[in-house]
Protein backbone atom coordinates (compact mmCIF):
# COMPACT_ATOMS: atom_id res chain seq x y z
CA UNK A 1 0.00 0.00 0.00
CA UNK A 2 1.38 3.39 -0.95
CA UNK A 3 2.30 5.99 1.64
CA UNK A 4 -0.45 8.37 0.42
CA UNK A 5 -3.06 5.71 1.19
CA UNK A 6 -1.56 5.17 4.66
CA UNK A 7 -1.86 8.87 5.35
CA UNK A 8 -5.54 8.96 4.43
CA UNK A 9 -6.30 5.82 6.39
CA UNK A 10 -4.45 6.98 9.48
CA UNK A 11 -6.34 10.22 9.54
CA UNK A 12 -9.51 8.23 9.58
CA UNK A 13 -8.37 6.30 12.63
CA UNK A 14 -7.97 9.32 14.78
CA UNK A 15 -11.40 9.68 16.19
CA UNK A 16 -11.40 6.28 17.56
CA UNK A 17 -9.00 6.00 20.25
CA UNK A 18 -10.70 7.00 23.39
CA UNK A 19 -12.35 4.76 25.65
CA UNK A 20 -11.12 2.95 28.61
CA UNK A 21 -10.69 3.04 32.20
CA UNK A 22 -11.89 6.48 33.02
CA UNK A 23 -13.77 8.99 30.88
CA UNK A 24 -13.34 8.48 27.17
CA UNK A 25 -14.61 11.93 26.32
CA UNK A 26 -11.88 14.24 25.20
CA UNK A 27 -8.91 14.64 22.97
CA UNK A 28 -6.32 11.97 22.12
CA UNK A 29 -3.13 12.41 20.12
CA UNK A 30 -0.67 9.90 18.73
CA UNK A 31 0.70 8.23 15.64
CA UNK A 32 -0.04 5.29 13.41
CA UNK A 33 3.32 3.64 12.77
CA UNK A 34 6.23 6.07 13.07
CA UNK A 35 5.08 8.71 10.61
CA UNK A 36 1.41 9.70 10.80
CA UNK A 37 0.25 12.04 13.56
CA UNK A 38 -3.45 12.05 14.32
CA UNK A 39 -5.85 13.80 16.71
CA UNK A 40 -9.08 12.26 18.03
CA UNK A 41 -12.07 14.01 19.61
CA UNK A 42 -14.30 11.37 21.24
CA UNK A 43 -17.52 11.06 23.22
CA UNK A 44 -18.94 7.93 24.88
CA UNK A 45 -22.69 7.58 25.49
CA UNK A 46 -23.43 4.32 27.25
CA UNK A 47 -22.12 1.55 25.03
CA UNK A 48 -21.92 3.82 21.99
CA UNK A 49 -18.93 5.79 20.74
CA UNK A 50 -19.09 8.88 18.54
CA UNK A 51 -16.58 11.49 17.45
CA UNK A 52 -14.16 12.52 14.76
CA UNK A 53 -10.59 11.91 13.72
CA UNK A 54 -8.51 14.52 11.98
CA UNK A 55 -5.27 16.11 10.97
CA UNK A 56 -4.27 18.81 8.52
CA UNK A 57 -6.35 17.07 5.84
CA UNK A 58 -9.62 17.47 7.77
CA UNK A 59 -11.97 15.46 9.98
CA UNK A 60 -13.79 12.16 9.42
CA UNK A 61 -16.67 10.75 11.51
CA UNK A 62 -16.53 7.39 13.23
CA UNK A 63 -19.45 5.00 12.60
CA UNK A 64 -20.97 2.05 14.45
CA UNK A 65 -18.84 2.86 17.49
CA UNK A 66 -19.23 0.37 20.33
CA UNK A 67 -17.78 0.32 23.84
CA UNK A 68 -17.34 -2.78 26.02
CA UNK A 69 -15.42 -2.08 29.21
CA UNK A 70 -11.97 -0.89 28.20
CA UNK A 71 -12.31 -2.25 24.65
CA UNK A 72 -13.96 -0.63 21.67
CA UNK A 73 -14.61 -1.03 17.97
CA UNK A 74 -15.91 1.13 15.14
CA UNK A 75 -15.82 1.67 11.41
CA UNK A 76 -14.69 4.69 9.46
CA UNK A 77 -15.04 5.22 5.74
CA UNK A 78 -12.59 6.83 3.34
CA UNK A 79 -13.23 7.18 -0.40
CA UNK A 80 -15.80 4.36 -0.31
CA UNK A 81 -13.56 1.99 1.66
CA UNK A 82 -14.81 0.82 5.06
CA UNK A 83 -12.03 0.42 7.61
CA UNK A 84 -12.77 -1.77 10.67
CA UNK A 85 -10.99 -0.57 13.79
CA UNK A 86 -10.68 -2.00 17.28
CA UNK A 87 -8.69 -1.11 20.35
CA UNK A 88 -8.34 -0.92 24.09
CA UNK A 89 -7.53 1.66 26.73
CA UNK A 90 -5.04 1.15 29.55
CA UNK A 91 -4.62 4.07 31.91
CA UNK A 92 -3.80 7.15 29.86
CA UNK A 93 -2.82 5.13 26.78
CA UNK A 94 -5.00 4.00 23.91
CA UNK A 95 -3.87 1.15 21.64
CA UNK A 96 -5.41 1.02 18.19
CA UNK A 97 -5.52 -1.68 15.50
CA UNK A 98 -6.81 -1.04 11.96
CA UNK A 99 -7.59 -3.69 9.37
CA UNK A 100 -6.77 -2.43 5.90
CA UNK A 101 -7.43 -5.09 3.29
CA UNK A 102 -5.99 -7.77 5.54
CA UNK A 103 -3.02 -5.66 6.71
CA UNK A 104 -2.93 -4.72 10.41
CA UNK A 105 -1.81 -1.20 11.26
CA UNK A 106 -1.27 -0.22 14.89
CA UNK A 107 -0.74 2.94 16.90
CA UNK A 108 -0.57 4.33 20.43
CA UNK A 109 -2.35 7.47 21.62
CA UNK A 110 -2.19 9.62 24.74
CA UNK A 111 -5.07 11.46 26.34
CA UNK A 112 -4.71 15.21 26.44
CA UNK A 113 -6.09 17.66 29.01
CA UNK A 114 -9.58 19.09 28.53
CA UNK A 115 -12.62 17.65 26.78
CA UNK A 116 -13.69 17.56 23.17
CA UNK A 117 -16.33 20.17 23.85
CA UNK A 118 -14.14 22.51 25.86
CA UNK A 119 -13.40 25.80 24.19
CA UNK A 120 -9.90 27.10 23.75
CA UNK A 121 -10.64 29.75 26.34
CA UNK A 122 -11.28 27.02 28.93
CA UNK A 123 -7.90 25.32 28.42
CA UNK A 124 -5.20 25.91 31.06
CA UNK A 125 -2.94 28.82 30.18
CA UNK A 126 0.83 28.55 30.24
CA UNK A 127 2.58 30.34 33.09
CA UNK A 128 6.12 31.76 33.23
CA UNK A 129 6.98 29.46 36.13
CA UNK A 130 6.14 26.38 34.03
CA UNK A 131 9.57 26.66 32.41
CA UNK A 132 11.55 27.81 35.46
CA UNK A 133 14.17 25.37 36.80
CA UNK A 134 15.16 25.96 40.44
CA UNK A 135 17.11 22.78 41.15
CA UNK A 136 19.85 21.83 40.96
CA UNK A 137 21.53 25.12 41.83
CA UNK A 138 24.90 25.78 40.06
CA UNK A 139 27.87 25.78 42.41
CA UNK A 140 29.28 29.13 43.43
CA UNK A 141 32.72 29.97 42.01
CA UNK A 142 34.65 33.05 43.07
CA UNK A 143 36.19 34.72 40.00
CA UNK A 144 39.81 35.80 39.90
CA UNK A 145 40.59 39.48 40.40
CA UNK A 146 41.35 39.79 36.69
CA UNK A 147 40.48 37.57 33.69
CA UNK A 148 44.02 36.17 33.93
CA UNK A 149 43.62 35.01 37.52
CA UNK A 150 42.35 31.54 38.37
CA UNK A 151 38.78 31.11 39.68
CA UNK A 152 38.36 29.50 43.08
CA UNK A 153 37.71 26.01 41.71
CA UNK A 154 40.73 25.91 39.39
CA UNK A 155 43.62 23.46 39.72
CA UNK A 156 46.85 25.46 39.74
CA UNK A 157 49.40 23.76 37.49
CA UNK A 158 52.11 26.43 37.74
CA UNK A 159 52.13 29.51 39.97
CA UNK A 160 55.75 30.53 39.52
CA UNK A 161 57.11 28.57 42.46
CA UNK A 162 57.75 24.94 41.54
CA UNK A 163 56.98 22.03 39.23
CA UNK A 164 55.21 19.86 41.79
CA UNK A 165 52.35 19.24 39.35
CA UNK A 166 54.62 18.07 36.51
CA UNK A 167 56.72 15.04 35.56
CA UNK A 168 59.01 14.04 32.72
CA UNK A 169 57.13 12.36 29.87
CA UNK A 170 60.04 9.99 29.29
CA UNK A 171 60.21 8.25 32.67
CA UNK A 172 57.67 10.07 34.93
CA UNK A 173 60.50 11.41 37.12
CA UNK A 174 60.21 14.96 38.54
CA UNK A 175 60.14 17.58 35.77
CA UNK A 176 63.50 19.30 35.23
CA UNK A 177 62.60 22.48 33.32
CA UNK A 178 63.91 25.76 34.72
CA UNK A 179 61.89 27.71 37.30
CA UNK A 180 63.30 31.19 37.92
CA UNK A 181 61.80 34.59 38.75
CA UNK A 182 58.30 33.16 38.58
CA UNK A 183 58.76 31.77 35.06
CA UNK A 184 58.91 28.24 33.66
CA UNK A 185 61.46 27.95 30.85
CA UNK A 186 61.81 24.99 28.50
CA UNK A 187 64.84 22.77 29.05
CA UNK A 188 65.27 21.20 25.62
CA UNK A 189 67.92 18.80 26.84
CA UNK A 190 65.52 16.87 29.11
CA UNK A 191 62.50 16.69 26.79
CA UNK A 192 58.76 17.08 27.21
CA UNK A 193 56.95 17.40 30.53
CA UNK A 194 53.34 16.60 31.41
CA UNK A 195 50.94 16.97 34.31
CA UNK A 196 50.79 14.35 37.04
CA UNK A 197 47.02 14.43 36.80
CA UNK A 198 44.96 13.23 33.87
CA UNK A 199 41.97 15.13 32.52
CA UNK A 200 39.00 14.65 30.21
CA UNK A 201 37.04 17.85 29.49
CA UNK A 202 38.41 21.10 30.82
CA UNK A 203 39.07 24.84 30.58
CA UNK A 204 42.77 25.70 30.38
CA UNK A 205 44.55 29.03 30.86
CA UNK A 206 48.22 29.30 29.94
CA UNK A 207 50.54 32.23 29.21
CA UNK A 208 53.69 32.00 27.10
CA UNK A 209 56.45 34.26 25.80
CA UNK A 210 58.81 34.10 22.84
CA UNK A 211 62.29 35.45 23.76
CA UNK A 212 62.68 39.07 22.74
CA UNK A 213 65.88 38.36 20.80
CA UNK A 214 64.63 35.20 19.08
CA UNK A 215 66.59 34.13 16.00
CA UNK A 216 66.00 31.86 12.99
CA UNK A 217 62.77 31.64 10.94
CA UNK A 218 59.71 29.53 10.22
CA UNK A 219 59.19 26.46 12.40
CA UNK A 220 62.60 27.03 13.99
CA UNK A 221 61.55 30.28 15.64
CA UNK A 222 60.34 29.69 19.22
CA UNK A 223 58.64 26.38 18.48
CA UNK A 224 56.78 24.54 21.24
CA UNK A 225 53.37 23.02 21.75
CA UNK A 226 50.62 22.41 24.27
CA UNK A 227 49.29 18.87 23.97
CA UNK A 228 45.71 19.04 25.17
CA UNK A 229 45.76 15.29 25.71
CA UNK A 230 49.07 13.45 25.94
CA UNK A 231 48.34 9.90 24.81
CA UNK A 232 51.87 8.51 24.90
CA UNK A 233 55.58 9.30 24.77
CA UNK A 234 57.19 11.91 22.57
CA UNK A 235 54.68 14.04 20.69
CA UNK A 236 51.75 11.61 20.85
CA UNK A 237 48.44 13.36 21.39
CA UNK A 238 46.58 16.49 20.33
CA UNK A 239 48.75 19.58 19.87
CA UNK A 240 47.88 23.27 20.03
CA UNK A 241 50.86 24.95 18.33
CA UNK A 242 53.08 27.51 20.04
CA UNK A 243 55.36 29.52 17.74
CA UNK A 244 56.54 33.03 16.99
CA UNK A 245 54.02 33.95 14.29
CA UNK A 246 54.60 37.70 14.40
CA UNK A 247 55.85 38.49 10.89
CA UNK A 248 57.28 34.96 10.63
CA UNK A 249 56.11 33.06 7.57
CA UNK A 250 55.28 29.34 7.80
CA UNK A 251 52.49 26.97 6.75
CA UNK A 252 49.10 28.18 7.99
CA UNK A 253 48.16 25.02 9.87
CA UNK A 254 51.47 25.13 11.70
CA UNK A 255 51.49 28.71 12.99
CA UNK A 256 50.55 29.87 16.49
CA UNK A 257 46.94 29.10 17.32
CA UNK A 258 46.70 26.15 14.93
CA UNK A 259 45.68 22.63 15.82
CA UNK A 260 48.89 21.30 14.36
CA UNK A 261 48.54 20.15 10.73
CA UNK A 262 44.74 19.98 11.10
CA UNK A 263 43.17 23.38 11.72
CA UNK A 264 44.65 26.73 10.75
CA UNK A 265 43.71 29.58 13.11
CA UNK A 266 40.84 31.88 12.18
CA UNK A 267 43.17 34.84 12.73
CA UNK A 268 46.78 35.60 13.54
CA UNK A 269 46.61 37.29 16.95
CA UNK A 270 50.33 37.00 17.72
CA UNK A 271 52.23 39.64 19.68
CA UNK A 272 55.85 40.65 19.17
CA UNK A 273 58.61 38.51 20.67
CA UNK A 274 59.25 39.53 24.27
CA UNK A 275 55.53 40.14 25.01
CA UNK A 276 53.39 37.75 27.03
CA UNK A 277 50.70 35.90 25.10
CA UNK A 278 47.61 34.10 26.40
CA UNK A 279 45.75 30.97 25.38
CA UNK A 280 42.34 30.22 26.89
CA UNK A 281 41.19 26.79 25.78
CA UNK A 282 37.98 24.75 26.07
CA UNK A 283 38.80 21.08 25.40
CA UNK A 284 36.14 18.41 24.83
CA UNK A 285 37.81 15.02 24.77
CA UNK A 286 36.81 12.32 22.29
CA UNK A 287 34.80 9.34 23.50
CA UNK A 288 35.10 5.78 22.27
CA UNK A 289 33.00 2.66 21.98
CA UNK A 290 34.12 -0.59 23.61
CA UNK A 291 35.67 -1.78 20.34
CA UNK A 292 37.83 1.36 20.11
CA UNK A 293 35.76 3.07 17.42
CA UNK A 294 34.99 6.77 17.86
CA UNK A 295 31.70 7.56 19.53
CA UNK A 296 32.16 11.36 19.54
CA UNK A 297 35.19 13.24 18.13
CA UNK A 298 37.29 15.77 20.04
CA UNK A 299 36.41 19.47 19.84
CA UNK A 300 38.39 22.53 20.89
CA UNK A 301 37.82 26.27 21.22
CA UNK A 302 40.91 28.49 21.53
CA UNK A 303 41.09 32.19 22.35
CA UNK A 304 44.50 33.71 21.60
CA UNK A 305 45.15 37.13 23.14
CA UNK A 306 41.39 37.80 23.23
CA UNK A 307 40.67 36.62 19.67
CA UNK A 308 38.86 33.37 18.89
CA UNK A 309 41.21 31.37 16.67
CA UNK A 310 39.53 27.93 16.96
CA UNK A 311 35.74 27.87 17.21
CA UNK A 312 34.58 24.46 18.48
CA UNK A 313 36.92 22.86 15.94
CA UNK A 314 36.36 19.14 15.35
CA UNK A 315 39.58 17.11 15.27
CA UNK A 316 40.07 14.20 12.89
CA UNK A 317 42.36 12.39 15.31
CA UNK A 318 45.71 12.92 16.98
CA UNK A 319 48.01 15.54 15.48
CA UNK A 320 50.95 14.11 13.54
CA UNK A 321 53.96 15.58 11.74
CA UNK A 322 53.75 13.14 8.83
CA UNK A 323 50.65 11.41 7.51
CA UNK A 324 46.96 11.60 8.28
CA UNK A 325 45.41 11.97 11.75
CA UNK A 326 43.82 8.94 13.39
CA UNK A 327 42.12 8.31 16.69
CA UNK A 328 43.27 5.75 19.22
CA UNK A 329 41.21 4.92 22.28
CA UNK A 330 42.06 6.52 25.63
CA UNK A 331 40.13 7.57 28.69
CA UNK A 332 41.74 10.53 30.49
CA UNK A 333 45.17 12.00 29.68
CA UNK A 334 47.74 14.47 31.03
CA UNK A 335 48.40 17.91 29.53
CA UNK A 336 51.85 18.01 27.93
CA UNK A 337 54.29 20.83 27.17
CA UNK A 338 56.73 20.31 24.32
CA UNK A 339 60.49 20.76 24.36
CA UNK A 340 60.87 21.17 20.60
CA UNK A 341 64.16 20.17 19.05
CA UNK A 342 64.71 23.33 17.02
CA UNK A 343 67.90 25.31 17.84
CA UNK A 344 66.17 28.60 18.72
CA UNK A 345 66.19 30.13 22.18
CA UNK A 346 63.79 28.37 24.63
CA UNK A 347 60.42 29.94 25.36
CA UNK A 348 58.84 30.50 28.80
CA UNK A 349 55.44 29.87 30.44
CA UNK A 350 53.61 31.26 33.46
CA UNK A 351 50.19 31.30 35.18
CA UNK A 352 48.91 27.86 34.16
CA UNK A 353 45.61 26.65 35.57
CA UNK A 354 42.81 24.29 34.59
CA UNK A 355 39.14 23.80 35.49
CA UNK A 356 37.57 20.40 34.98
CA UNK A 357 34.24 20.51 33.16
Amino acid sequence: MKKSLFTSIFIAFLGITTLLAGPIDGKWTGKIGDDYALTLNLKAEGDKLTGTIGNNDGDLPINDGKVNGNEFSFVTEYQGNKLPIKGRVEGEKLYLSVDYNGTELTGTFTKQGGSATASAAQQPKAKPEDTEVWNPVPKVVTPGKTPLDAPSDAIILFDGKNLDQWVSVKDKSPAQWTVKNGLLTVNKAVGNIETKRSFKNYQLHIEWKIPEKITLTGQSRGNSGIFLASTGGGDAGYELQVLDSYENKTYSNGQAGSIYKQGMPLANASKKPGEWQVYDVIWTAPTFNADGSVQTPAHVTVIHNGAVVQNNFELKGETVYIGQPQYKKYDAAPIKLQAHGDPSEPISFRNIWVREL
